[in-house]
């Protein structure tokens, strides 16, 4: 994905955190609920759909110092995001409360309005003297307020979306298909660019826009870059 690095803006006055490296990859999943009716039957439809639920993306971002003379890699970089859980915002509905701020992240052309939910961090090195100086970051965001997913042509389908691969060996259509939870043939359906199944250059733009159709009750997309 191109468009940098990616960053966490914190909406209500906080300013903008950019991460050290892109993550490798990104997860967003969609929940939707329905409920089952008692009485089928009847005229009734089986179900009655309740309410969509938010975009929940995860991933994993990764924090090093060891090049920056082993200084801590919490106050360094870590603690920097853990700033964007700490309650700091009156809440509109209870003045007497406060809650963490909401936060646009984006990279590239994805982006989305949110709140971080959790962040899980393990440090995998240490200096000398016992300071972590390498950091790996699972971090949870969830949709701030629910959207709809605009309708692509010919059914129903997740649009806008698309996916740069940056690796150094290229790839398959079916295996970048697979990762990506969709069929080979809708992605070469939807991308012509593609000359040679078997070997998709590294670094080519993929369209999986029109790609992933059908019904389901939750959907989950990998984003690998």
């Amino acid at each position: 994905m191109s468009g940098g690095k990616a960053t966490f803006q914190d909406l209500e006055g906080g300013g903008t955190f950019t991460v050290q490296y892109n993550p490798k990859e990104f997860k967003a999943d969609k929940s939707v609920s329905w409920k089952e009716h008692d009485d089928q039957g009847q005229g009734k439809a089986p179900l009655e759909f309740q309410k969509g639920g938010p975009l929940v993306v995860t991933m994993d971002l990764y924090f090093d110092t060891t090049n920056e003379g082993n200084s801590d890699v919490r106050g360094k970089w870590v603690n920097k995001l853990l700033f964007l859980t700490n309650p700091l915002i009156p809440d509109q509905n209870d003045t007497k409360k406060k809650r963490p701020p909401k936060v646009m992240f984006s990279w590239g052309g994805f982006k989305v309005t949110c709140v971080v939910e959790s962040v899980n961090t393990t440090y995998l090195m240490f200096s000398e003297g016992g300071n972590p100086v390498r950091a790996r970051c699972t971090v949870k965001l969830k949709e701030y307020e629910v959207k709809d997913f605009e309708a692509g042509s010919g059914g129903s389908h997740i649009a806008g979306t698309k996916v740069k691969l940056v690796t150094s060996s290229g790839g398959t259509a079916s295996a970048i298909a697979a990762a990506n939870g969709i069929s080979t043939a809708a992605l070469l359906a939807a991308n012509p660019s593609i000359s040679d199944p078997m070997d998709v250059p590294a670094g080519m733009t993929l369209n999986i826009s029109g790609s992933i159709g059908g019904f389901s009750a939750s959907a989950s997309f990998s984003f690998g870059f």
